[in-house]
């Protein structure tokens, strides 16, 4: 009776061993998905995974392992941090070990920050299944595959004085609703002008979205022309740092501004607005601090695409004598004295 008891229960087990074996093999679908796609250092983002198994058999042992780029840092409360965070010499690792049933899915997620400018990739990450003895684990391993962007911080900086306006110094005011006296014409739509500004009869006629273009000569506008033209890589971090703080000080002053760089900054046409300043700093998290041409050439640009009552504010490393004589070459052709920005310093 205790043999034939006995061999039954091992009868059970090599079928449920059989049958783990089988389903260890079909295969799980691993999904990540983060909340933004653009940070500063040290914001706290949230990354969303998911491990599902379509399969009509259970998983009954599944481990998922994230392998965290060394820039990510696990900002989760100390619970979590207990529970599912380790470092070895890899890295850091967040695990997770589950039963997964026939057609379920397990989420989970995890808050993070990036320490590090740039386009980062969030790290790899493994799956592993098990049979129901333990004897052959599968290990299926793989990047995350999604990345995010990393803007420049923001550093300390006074805000630069413009000019321009029918007051001089002082703005005039704009008011919600554009005047229609002011219209010049109009031109394409890219997506970063406000949507009140969109011509709905216009685009009718031309089968293409349309917005206004107003004249502004009566008001404050800004040109950022950031210099990119150096081999200290240190200083065109911190000119980077300098160009978002200027941006955000002229969208809080809610003057119109363009950006013109002779490097991987590339040119921003004229606009405000969030969807403006996110375009920005997605630019400067993917800048590789390259620059294509002169100092020279980025002045000869402003000074064939000048226009009237236009303040330049420059971003520049530190100038030297050719760089200062330039500097004042745009002043003679321009209505006021360019505002030249270096990193801790003012002109």
């Amino acid at each position: 009776m205790i043999t034939t008891i006995i061999f039954l229960i091992v009868v059970i087990l090599l079928v449920i061993e059989g049958v783990s074996l089988w389903g260890n093999n079909l295969p799980l679908e691993v999904e990540f998905d983060p909340d933004t796609t653009l940070v500063e250092p040290g914001e706290i983002a949230t990354l969303h995974y998911s491990v599902h198994n379509p399969n009509r058999l259970p998983l009954l042992f599944v481990g998922l392992c994230l392998h965290l780029a060394p820039e990510v840092t696990v900002r989760g409360d100390q619970e979590f941090s207990r529970l599912h965070v380790s470092s070895d010499y890899s890295g850091v690792r967040v695990d997770h070990h589950f039963y997964l049933p026939a057609h379920s899915t397990f989420r989970a997620k995890l808050r993070f920050s990036l320490s590090r400018r740039g386009l980062q990739q969030l790290g790899r990450y493994s799956v592993e299944t098990g049979d129901f003895l333990g004897l052959y684990p599968i290990i299926r391993p793989d990047v995350i595959g999604k990345k995010v962007i990393c803007t420049s911080e923001k550093c300390a900086a006074d805000e630069p004085r413009l000019t321009g306006g029918e007051l001089g110094e002082v703005s005039v005011r704009r008011f919600i609703m554009d005047d229609p006296t002011m219209l010049l014409g109009y031109r394409d739509y890219t997506g970063r002008e406000p949507m009140k500004q969109i011509s709905w009869k216009q685009t009718a006629k031309v089968g293409r979205p349309m917005v206004r273009q107003n004249d502004f000569t009566t008001d404050r506008v800004a040109v950022v022309m950031v210099n990119m033209d150096s081999s200290q890589r240190s200083a065109l971090e911190n000119c980077l740092k300098l160009t978002r703080t200027v941006c955000e000080q002229l969208e809080e002053a809610k003057v119109p501004y363009s950006l013109m760089s002779n490097g991987d900054l590339l040119s921003v046409p004229e606009g405000i607005g969030r969807g403006h300043l996110f375009f920005i700093l997605r630019r400067l998290g993917l800048s590789r601090l390259a620059g294509f041409t002169s100092f020279e050439s980025l002045v000869e640009r402003c000074v064939r695409r000048r226009r009237s009552n236009c303040s330049y504010i420059i971003i520049t490393p530190l100038l030297g004598t050719d760089g200062k004589a330039l500097v004042d070459y745009l002043a003679r052709h321009v209505d006021s004295r360019p505002i030249v920005m270096t990193p801790g310093a003012e002109g």
